[in-house]
């Protein structure tokens, strides 16, 4: 057992467009995070690791990417659904978060639109 799986850090969380990001999460909805690579060894987060992001009293788990574009404290979220889920829309490029390493696989599309129509 990973003792980061009892860490939970704050991150600061920016909303990007995708033509900003890889080519690879371009063609289809990928639960992704890019995280810096400095905040994520400090946080204990590993290149694939399923994390679970917290913000707005809504939780998503996504996997990590490394990616020295992320923003030092934090870590980039593809604009779409995963990213829509956690904000308020009042900060919606830029949130605060909390994030730990999670077990399981990554949430998936459905679980998120059957959380709006319950």
């Amino acid at each position: 057992m990973r003792f980061s799986k009892f860490l939970k850090v704050e991150a600061d969380i920016v909303v990007a467009r995708y033509s900003l990001l890889m080519v690879e999460t371009k063609s289809s909805v990928e639960p992704v995070i890019f995280l810096h690579p400095e905040f994520a060894k400090k946080s204990g987060v590993k290149e694939g690791d399923v994390v679970e992001v917290e913000a707005n009293g809504r939780t998503v788990k996504l996997k990590a990417k490394l990616s020295e574009n992320a923003p030092e404290n934090g870590g980039i979220i593809p604009n779409g659904i995963f990213a829509s889920y956690l904000t308020n829309f009042e900060g919606f490029k830029r949130f605060k978060a909390n994030i730990e390493v999670a077990e399981g696989e990554p949430t998936d599309v459905e679980e998120i639109i059957k959380s709006f129509k319950s």
